[in-house]
């Protein structure tokens, strides 16, 4: 009798010490970003920086920190799919995760620095996103055009994607002015070493020879222009580009529309801005400067019409292309980090996409796209604890993803109060640099 005793009595010590956490998230309504449901009242358990359960009732755990929900929501942290580092500075490493965004795919930067930024946010030596990164851009286009190593030959594209592979990025970009022949160099090194190819379809380029090549993301919908000729013209005809889409589905082609950069481009840091002063107060001037060079370049009052009408065609042949299976992924481009995503998200939902479907381009399409989805982008044992809790619910309405009471980083919980902190910081060093 006294051996059966301490047999249970070691047993329930035993279970005692597995219900120790470092992070107990209690009184929460898990968004299943996979299948659409909330899973209500549920206790979310986190350690070492991973999911470690998602139980359905409300056993009270021990922890490190039991932070209580309230009935909140809790979502996968939010992705970043188009960002350009090197222009906006350090500082809104910080401001991705004061607004949700706990991974970012670099698209454009000096290799020094962004690769170094990637391995001091893994570190945690600076407060910042999971950086996935292409390294500078591979094209020949003018010489002020940032964010480059230029190619001109097949040889120098196989060479620039063989250095890049050295030094560990993890995807290739090309561009406008990339080059025929080195395209195609670049696409078959960037497949022999493993490597994605994303970017734009560069001139003289069809979509059918960039998928045949290999190339797995288009940016920006091909500048605007994806819908042109399965449309015959700018008018998009959803039935006309059905076969196109669905072409594209069964290629594995993703798209990143970019539809707020493409709302924002011409106006962005001007009066005609339609982004609150409050957002535009965060950026640097070194973005101001990008923002009105480019600017410089093409801005009309024509061009603002054109831009923002293609704006919210753009939308439309999103819904579509997602309607068709295509894997859609959210991507800001150099607009206000973090809030861009919330901005993009509701671009989306305007189309004519669910709030559900809007949701997944932020948090398990990224994953899927760089093939993490059994350790990102979701909400379940084994996932990374890269975790948002919000105040409502984003699958009623989207823009639920603006209303952030605490963010998980990695297992790092930042409460509201150390999110405005965070805050107050980027927009204070914004304002130093002007």
């Amino acid at each position: 009798m006294r051996r059966r005793a301490l047999a249970l009595l070691l047993a329930a010590a035993g279970a005692c010490t597995r219900q120790s956490h470092d992070l107990v998230i209690a009184n929460v309504h898990v968004v299943d970003v996979i299948g659409g449901e909330v899973l209500p009242n549920r206790t979310v358990t986190v350690d070492s920086g991973t999911i470690t359960s998602v139980l359905a009732d409300a056993r009270r755990l021990n922890g490190r920190t039991l932070l209580d929900a309230q009935g909140g929501f809790l979502i996968p942290g939010l992705w970043d799919m188009h960002a350009h580092m090197e222009s906006s500075g350090e500082s809104w490493l910080q401001l991705y995760v004061a607004n949700g965004v706990t991974g970012i795919r670099d698209m454009g930067s000096g290799l020094d620095l962004i690769l170094g930024m990637r391995e001091a946010t893994a570190a945690g030596r600076i407060v910042g996103p999971r950086i996935f990164a292409a390294g500078p851009i591979l094209d020949d286009a003018p010489g002020d055009w940032p964010f480059r190593i230029r190619v001109k030959t097949a040889e120098e594209g196989r060479a620039a994607v063989r250095k890049l592979k050295g030094r560990g990025v993890d995807l290739i970009k090309v561009h406008d002015h990339t080059p025929p022949a080195a395209y195609f160099a670049i696409a078959e090194e960037a497949r022999a070493q493993g490597l994605p190819l994303a970017g734009h379809v560069p001139t003289g380029i069809t979509f059918q020879q960039a998928i045949a090549a290999g190339q797995k993301d288009f940016e920006h919908l091909s500048n605007l222009m994806l819908w042109f000729p399965c449309s015959g013209g700018s008018e998009f005809r959803p039935a006309g580009c059905k076969p196109f889409f669905d072409s594209l589905a069964t290629a594995g082609v993703w798209q990143t529309p970019t539809l707020g950069s493409w709302s924002e481009l011409a106006t962005i840091g001007t009066s005609a801005s339609e982004l609150s002063p409050d957002e535009l107060a965060y950026a640097p001037q070194s973005m101001r400067d990008l923002w009105s060079m480019n600017q410089r370049l093409f801005v009309t009052p024509k061009v603002i019409r054109e831009l923002r009408e293609g704006a919210r065609v753009g939308a439309r042949v999103t819904n579509a292309l997602s309607q068709a299976g295509v894997g859609i992924l959210a991507g800001c481009d150099a607009l206000i980090a973090g809030f861009c995503v919330h901005d993009e998200v509701a671009l989306m939902v305007q189309g004519g996409m669910s709030p559900l479907a809007a949701l997944q381009t932020a948090t398990i399409n990224p994953a899927r796209y760089f093939g993490l989805e059994k350790t990102s982008g979701s909400l379940a044992p084994g996932q990374r604890a890269d975790l948002v809790l919000l105040e409502g619910n984003p699958l009623e309405d989207i823009s639920n993803v603006r209303r952030i009471r605490d963010v998980v980083l990695a297992g790092r919980l930042f409460d509201r109060r150390a999110l405005d902190s965070l805050l107050a910081q980027v927009r204070a060093e914004a304002a130093t640099s002007r």
